[in-house]
């Protein structure tokens, strides 16, 4: 797993919502999480990380693993 995902899974967790409602409420492709967790992917398109970031209330650097919160 990689830090975009566990940074994901921890917030997705600490707002007591699944990564599946996320992907659902953000129109995004669940394939997006599952490649994050199993490290076919490395990293988001920008759009899509400001939109997570957005939704949980994160800078994209602290969604990305580059800055605390």
């Amino acid at each position: 797993m990689n830090t975009i995902y566990t940074q994901i899974n921890t917030l997705c967790i600490q707002h007591n919502i699944t990564p599946g409602k996320l992907c659902s409420d953000l129109g995004i492709s669940r394939g997006i999480i599952s490649d994050l967790k199993a490290g076919r992917k490395k990293d988001l398109a920008a759009t899509t990380a400001y939109k997570i970031a957005k939704y949980f209330g994160v800078s994209v650097g602290y969604l990305l693993g580059y800055e605390d919160k």
